[in-house]
């Protein structure tokens, strides 16, 4: 039996005894939620190729975690009672104030190959995705905080621009580290980084909300700014002036 195996088993066999209820929590419910996108998800560090993989290699070490802290980032921590079913092995914790930097150091550290080493544009850890009811640049303003934020910058950030603003949206080649979560100036709010498979099953209707607010007319994006998103936009929004690392 492995140390995470042990782990695992050790907190089951307290719960039992104690009557404690060990429904998981879903990683980053306490999070601003988004409307339309779903909220939560295990987001993996970079490296880990598929989930199956990771748990089948991770043996709980802690190497990840400690390589991330001196690095001076913060982001991955080992999944806790609350996630019971990851219980051992290591998560991204809070991408709106610990995303990844992409440092690459905790694949090239990890002693089991849990987490492999890939190059940065072929870090698959999620999918970010722009609300775009709450962007500022979808209501009337200029933004560019998030792709300034982008380790990879024009190759994953499209730009259209209109008198509506100069309106981002992330294409498919994003990596899902959470930079642009972080240094949205509505604290997070208008950007939300999903996994993989929920992104596959709301893609289709994403893309297709995309298209219809390019497509509608001066007045259409004027009712929909002034009457409806403005004030849900100010209400929603922790302006939060951040600087740039």
């Amino acid at each position: 039996m492995n140390r995470r195996t042990f782990i695992k088993y050790s907190f089951l066999a307290l719960s039992t005894f104690y009557g404690i209820n060990l429904l998981a929590n879903e990683q980053g419910a306490e999070l601003s939620p988004l409307p339309s996108i779903p909220v939560g998800g295990i987001i993996r560090p970079p490296g880990a190729i598929t989930d199956k993989i990771l748990r089948a290699k991770c043996i709980s070490c802690g190497v990840c975690v400690n390589v991330c802290h001196l690095m001076k980032y913060d982001s991955i921590v080992i999944a806790g009672i609350d996630d019971f079913n990851q219980l051992g092995t290591p998560i991204i914790k809070d991408m709106r104030d610990y995303p990844c930097a992409l440092c690459m150091e905790c694949p090239r550290h990890c002693p089991t190959g849990a987490l492999q080493q890939v190059e940065k544009e072929n870090v698959k850890m999620g999918m970010a995705l722009i609300d775009f009811s709450l962007c500022f640049g979808y209501n009337g303003d200029v933004c560019l905080s998030c792709s300034k934020a982008c380790p990879l910058g024009a190759s994953v950030f499209e730009f259209y621009n209109s008198n509506w603003g100069n309106q981002p949206y992330i294409n498919e080649k994003c990596v899902g580290c959470g930079l642009c979560v972080k240094y949205c100036p509505l604290g997070g709010s208008a950007i939300k980084v999903v996994t993989i498979g929920q992104y596959r099953k709301i893609r289709q209707g994403y893309i297709s909300g995309f298209k219809e607010i390019l497509a509608m007319t001066e007045e259409q994006r004027y009712n929909l700014v002034y009457n409806n998103n403005l004030p849900q936009i100010m209400a929603r929004g922790r302006l939060i002036e951040r600087e740039y690392r």
